[in-house]
């Protein structure tokens, strides 16, 4: 386990996870204020349509989406990724998963995957297109990227809602409730890392046009602009 003296910790996003391991999935549910279940539904849908053979679940967190796979699709392959190692201990031993990073994962492992699956992962890698690629590396031909990813709403009051929320309750009540013990510096605290991400991302937003550019022939946006979470559906090259 990472040790609590340790001021460094901010400076790297695996052993923030790894930090974070134990309490990730209740929090994210209390930040979503709830929605976290109905995204991953949605997302098991969308996946669900293509009647995959395999799906691979790349920065699987803790599992959550897996064990909805693995008990909704019993035949099929499911391999959960991800490089925070102290989040795969929370995933059933009878699913498989792997302790790589994206890249490692995406030079190691052989297989095509009919599915790979990406959660709120995209916007915490330093070049998206270079990981849609590495994504796209381990799809079958004929296979899709379903990528779930946070989303400011265009306009009016839910933009205005969110970024209230988003941008300063969530950090605040991040620092007094959900990780007061964080024992790095404040500013590299868990929310307010998510917070700046997410600004990052929502001031350069690089998608559709590095789907195409990491070689996906289709995309496309399956949730109304006005939401705070995104939905694509991104087709490999047959």
């Amino acid at each position: 386990m990472v040790q609590l003296e340790d001021q460094d910790i901010g400076t790297d996003l695996r052993r923030t996870f790894d930090w974070m391991a134990d309490r990730y999935l209740e929090q994210t549910k209390r930040v979503s204020r709830q929605l976290y279940p109905r995204w991953m539904e949605h997302v098991m849908s969308a996946i669900g349509e293509f009647r995959p053979h395999s799906v691979a679940d790349v920065g699987c967190g803790p599992g959550y989406l897996l064990e909805l796979l693995a008990h909704a699709t019993p035949d099929v392959h499911v391999l959960g990724v991800d490089y925070a190692e102290n989040m795969l201990k929370h995933v059933p031993a009878s699913i498989p998963t792997v302790h790589q990073s994206l890249e490692d994962w995406s030079e190691d492992d052989d297989t095509a995957y009919d599915v790979t699956a990406m959660t709120f992962v995209l916007r915490d890698q330093p070049d998206p297109v270079t990981a849609l690629t590495q994504l796209r590396r381990r799809l079958a031909p004929s296979g899709h990227l379903v990528l779930l990813e946070t989303h400011t709403p265009e306009v009016g009051w839910k933009r205005r809602g969110f970024e209230l929320y988003f941008h300063r309750l969530v950090p605040m009540w991040g620092d007094m409730h959900w990780t007061p013990d964080w024992p790095g510096i404040r500013d590299s605290a868990p929310y307010r890392r998510l917070s700046e991400t997410h600004r990052v991302w929502a001031n350069k937003c690089p998608l559709p046009d590095a789907f195409y550019e990491a070689g996906f022939r289709h995309a496309a946006q399956y949730r109304p602009s006005s939401d705070v979470v995104m939905l694509w559906i991104a087709d490999n090259e047959a």
